[in-house]
């Protein structure tokens, strides 16, 4: 595989998802991911998802709150070339752990900082996770829901899409580095990451927009979900070259001639006819098939896929053919399980193959699995390994 980052060291003293999430990406691209836990373990281990978040990944344990553990941090982050953290500003200001005491040493570090809300600001030191801090902060909660209700926040889709971001920006960092050997401290956060994402909405309430909408009075009819005759749905995104469209959807996917010229432009259609043309089509798909419907509209390439439940995501074909699933080795199966694997996206991002980002296979390392060799390759002797193993300062699970 090309392993863009190999001989990057990184050092993960993260928790829950988002910032697991950064580290994950950059351990799958060759670098050598190290992670920092407490001797208890991170709340990263009490989800489902711990082997996906840490397949590949090595773990230490320390306690912060000793001497020992601590001269055993600071002993990593010497020899590393990437912190990333997803503690609360004031937490790891306490530890002495934050940008500015540890550039005063390794100025060519680079300080990777994941947060719920910044930084700044009275929010930057409240608990920000991904339902409260991205979706219900950033606007999606409310706005992307049918008119009158909310969504249920979907668990970790703003943390690993704001893991992905912090990703880039220490790859950004890490090429600058290359070009001037300074280090910098690179900053995202799930509220920064949701105002991202929804750029669409924040532009257009500015032009008299409303939200939240209603499928029934859609902003563009035509980049709508409409229901088949069969119970099945898909989704239409036919809202660009309306000219080169327009008139053979009417002709030859809904069968109604007589509205050829009923319409004079595009934003006419998408927004003074809005309720009117959406059940007009509502009527025309209610009579196919979902396949009949998608066989007339990809005869004319209009923009067009079924809605697929997360099952049948897993079994897709053209997922499969891109291999974006595969299986690893889990460290708590589920009960039905006849083979202790796990089925786990791979990386979105392939380097010259499909089989890219699909190696790894074991599961999530245990709490403490690697504290002994890692302790060795940063200089400790045996005893003096022991010693912090007696007196509560490392843990280790062998």
């Amino acid at each position: 595989m090309y392993q863009p980052l190999k001989g990057v060291k990184v050092l993960d003293f993260c928790l829950a998802g988002s910032g697991p999430s950064a580290t994950k990406l950059l351990c799958e691209f060759g670098a050598e991911v190290i992670w920092v836990e407490p001797l208890t373990g991170s709340s990263t281990r009490d989800v489902h998802k711990y082997d996906f978040y840490t397949t590949g990944k090595r773990a230490i344990a320390l306690n912060l709150k000793t001497e020992k553990g601590m001269e055993a941090m600071r002993r990593l982050i010497a020899g590393t070339d990437v912190f990333v953290t997803n503690y609360r500003p004031k937490a790891v200001k306490k530890l002495g752990l934050d940008y500015e005491t540890l550039k005063k040493d390794r100025p060519d570090l680079i300080y990777a900082v994941l947060t719920g809300f910044g930084t700044e600001g009275e929010e930057a030191n409240d608990a920000g996770y991904d339902p409260v801090a991205y979706w219900a902060k950033g606007g999606m909660l409310v706005d992307i829901a049918e008119k009158g209700t909310l969504v249920v926040p979907p668990i970790a889709v703003g943390d690993i899409s704001t893991g992905g971001l912090l990703f880039g920006g220490i790859a950004a960092a890490l090429y600058g580095k290359e070009k001037t050997g300074e280090g910098c401290q690179v900053m995202c956060s799930l509220l920064s990451t949701a105002i991202y994402i929804n750029h669409d909405a924040i532009v257009e309430v500015q032009y008299g927009e409303k939200y939240p909408k209603s499928r029934l009075e859609p902003r563009r009819p035509l980049n709508n979900t409409y229901q088949c005759s069969d119970g099945k749905w898909f989704v239409l995104s036919l809202f660009n070259q309306f000219d080169r469209y327009f008139n053979r959807f009417l002709t030859e996917v809904i069968d109604r001639p007589d509205l050829v010229g009923k319409y004079s432009s595009y934003e006419d259609t998408m927004k003074e006819h809005s309720r009117e043309f959406t059940a007009i089509l509502d009527e025309a798909f209610s009579k196919m098939t979902r396949d009949e419907a998608i066989r007339r509209l990809k005869s004319i390439d209009a923009p067009v896929n079924i809605v697929q439940t997360t099952e049948e995501v897993m079994k897709d074909p053209q997922a499969l053919a891109n291999k974006y699933l595969y299986k690893i080795k889990a460290t708590v199966p589920p009960a039905d399980s006849t083979d202790g694997e796990i089925v786990v996206p791979a990386s979105p991002i392939k380097f010259n193959n499909v089989d890219s980002g699909t190696e790894r296979h074991e599961r999530g390392p245990k709490i403490g699995e690697h504290t002994i060799e890692i302790l060795k390759e940063y200089g400790y002797a045996d005893e003096d390994i022991q010693q912090m193993l007696n007196e509560g300062a490392a843990g280790s699970s062998k």
